[in-house]
């Protein structure tokens, strides 16, 4: 880590992780001062995290699954309790490019209203593209890959931990907008992330790229999702309204390109029920 006037901390959450995780960690692990690892796993992955030789690593193990918004807070206490100025967040399959830490510094440092700064996302299996070069504010980006002020942190509060997962991150950003802070993106520098399962299929002049995912993550995204756009609403009603013709598209992609889809749609369903009814926190199948 190249000496600079502030210290910068990481947390990384597991869940179920493999052993690709070490490699992933090891692209930033020496890019950052401390490494917070926080394992919401059922099993403990100590061992595998003992394959990082490096001296600035705490593995905090939950042994239950706790939800990503608790995991980050935990990494965001500790942080602030051992006096580190940022963050950096990131998800177990996300690396690091080269001095990617550093860039971010740099610019998050010439000002106090930077509450978040990201770089440019590419697919892990790719080489990232020529861009045209550009740092500006966006009003929202995903989890990994942030570099997060704490001093901000602490003013606006932690991640909403009700959310459990799924658009704790939009909100997270949403509401650092609403506290005067800005979100910057840049691509003076790249996170690897890896894309998953998505594909891209044509229908005649339409692009669709579903997501495939468990039947469990949509009735979050479906709760989550209308739970954040009614708070946001009035104040960022572009956002919403960008967001739910989102909505829609995934449930075509679910019917035209998806299986188990009376599955999933009904999951989607209870999403919006529990939506209705309030219901926050881990998915409780009795409450239907």
């Amino acid at each position: 880590m190249t000496n600079r006037p502030h210290k910068i901390a990481a947390v990384v959450v597991l869940y179920n992780p493999d052993d690709g995780v070490v490699d992933n960690i090891s692209t930033y692990i020496n890019q950052v001062d401390k490494l917070f690892v926080v394992d919401n796993s059922e099993n403990i992955n100590r061992d595998i995290i003992k394959r990082i030789s490096a001296p600035n690593i705490k593995y905090i193990e939950n042994n239950t699954n706790l939800g990503i918004a608790t995991a980050l807070n935990i990494g965001a206490q500790n942080a602030i309790n051992e006096n580190y100025d940022y963050l950096l967040t990131m998800d177990q399959d996300s690396k690091a490019s080269e001095r990617m830490v550093e860039v971010l510094v740099d610019i998050a440092a010439t000002s106090k209203d930077i509450g978040i700064i990201v770089g440019e996302h590419v697919n892990q299996d790719d080489q990232p593209k020529k861009v045209v070069e550009f740092s500006g504010e966006i009003l929202s980006t995903v989890t990994s890959g942030n570099l997060l002020s704490l001093s901000a942190y602490q003013k606006v509060g932690g991640f909403l931990e009700e959310l459990f997962i799924d658009h704790v991150d939009h909100e997270y950003c949403l509401r650092m907008n609403m506290n005067g802070y800005k979100i910057i993106k840049t691509t003076k520098t790249f996170l690897y992330h890896k894309v998953g399962d998505t594909q891209i299929k044509k229908l005649f002049f339409l692009t669709f790229c579903p997501s495939y995912h468990p039947p469990i993550r949509l009735y979050y995204r479906t709760r989550n999702r209308f739970f954040v756009d009614k708070i946001y609403q009035r104040k960022f009603p572009t956002y919403v309204r960008k967001d739910l013709k989102h909505f829609l598209r995934e449930i075509t992609e679910i019917v035209l390109y998806e299986q188990e889809v009376m599955i999933k749609i009904k999951m989607i369903w209870k999403g919006y029920k529990h939506y209705r009814r309030k219901i926050l926190g881990k998915y409780d199948p009795t409450k239907n």
